[in-house]
């Protein structure tokens, strides 16, 4: 199964936060992309305040998690994948990692197959 992010961003109509909303599959290869969506947002808020939610995401995999807080970009420091500003970015994270649908057993053992 390709695993690929789906993001929308919203922006608060001061620029003092943006809210990026992830759906679809969050892997320790899909996080990545939000290194330069987290970036950009840096510098067009006055102070940046990012959150990531991943409430909404299909899949999400611990490792993709363990990704982002490695990368620096959660926190309230700046990081060298980051522009110099200093802001604060927050990770909000379900209780439960949903796993991946593809991996789901299905009813009666019924799979999917090519016609």
């Amino acid at each position: 199964m390709r695993h690929t992010l789906s993001i929308t961003i919203k922006l608060d109509i001061d620029f003092r936060w943006a809210r990026i909303d992830v759906r679809g599959c969050l892997t320790r290869g899909s996080c990545r992309a939000l290194v330069p969506i987290v970036d950009r947002s840096f510098r067009i808020l006055q102070e940046p305040n990012v959150v990531i939610d991943l409430t909404g995401a299909t899949h999400i995999d611990r490792e993709g998690v363990d990704t982002l807080r490695n990368l620096g970009i959660v926190g309230p420091t700046a990081h060298p994948l980051l522009t110099e500003r200093t802001g604060t970015c927050s990770l909000v994270v379900p209780d439960d990692l949903p796993e991946c649908p593809s991996l789901r057993a299905r009813p009666g053992g019924v799979h999917r197959s090519a016609v």
